[in-house]
């Protein structure tokens, strides 16, 4: 049974690899020190570049879903490397899956080893997201994308989502215990966002829109 929790370490583990970080320094910079000294994706773009930006969202996202899908098959994989019987199956598969979940997105704002100061854990949950139902996932993009057109603004799309997905995963997802993980952790990226939110509020928060007009 030690299996499952040696799951949970590694998903920590894969969300608290700080891609934004060696992206950063592979440009000569340490990206905690410019702009909103987050080492999401987007801190990356602005400061680095789009492919670098890209680059930094798509192993986050991966990170996020590689933490769920190495828990969805656990049972698969215990079995094949002979670490359990042919008939042991783990109880309460989604509890862990749920676990894994979290705990990815916990190390991506809290990386171990960067003294615990990460990024606001959106392109890990997007990948975590997927990998749960991808048709919500979508739907939520599609939010990011509609509120990104009309605002420009990183946070707004991705607080607006992060807004949407519980909602849309209550109305198409059958499983209560991931509905109510989805919920749990979009509450924590919105929290993550709180001075995201403040420089909404006090208006000089980062606008593509503005970029492009300076």
């Amino acid at each position: 049974m030690w299996f499952p929790y040696l799951l949970l370490v590694i998903a920590y583990l894969l969300g608290s690899f700080p891609t934004g970080y060696l992206v950063g320094r592979m440009a000569g910079i340490d990206i905690r020190e410019h702009g909103s000294g987050s080492t999401g994706a987007t801190n990356v773009w602005r400061n680095v570049g789009r492919v670098a930006g890209i680059s930094v969202f798509a192993i986050d996202f991966s990170k996020g879903a590689a933490a769920i899908y190495l828990m969805q098959q656990a049972n698969w994989l215990q079995k094949n490397l002979s670490l359990t019987s042919a008939n042991s199956a783990i109880e309460n598969l989604s509890l862990f899956v749920i676990g894994a979940g979290m705990l990815a997105l916990i190390g991506h704002s809290r990386p171990v080893w960067l003294g615990f100061k990460g990024g606001k854990s959106v392109a890990t949950g997007v990948g975590i997201l997927f990998m749960l139902n991808w048709t919500v996932a979508i739907a939520a993009f599609s939010v990011w994308l509609a509120t990104m057109a009309i605002w420009r603004t990183v946070s707004i799309s991705s607080i607006s989502a992060a807004t949407a997905a519980p909602i849309l995963m209550w109305a198409l997802q059958g499983n209560v215990i991931y509905s109510s993980f989805v919920t749990v952790g979009c509450i924590f990226v919105i929290w993550l966002h709180r001075s995201n939110i403040e420089r909404i509020l006090n208006g000089t928060e980062f606008s593509f829109k503005a970029d492009s007009q300076s």
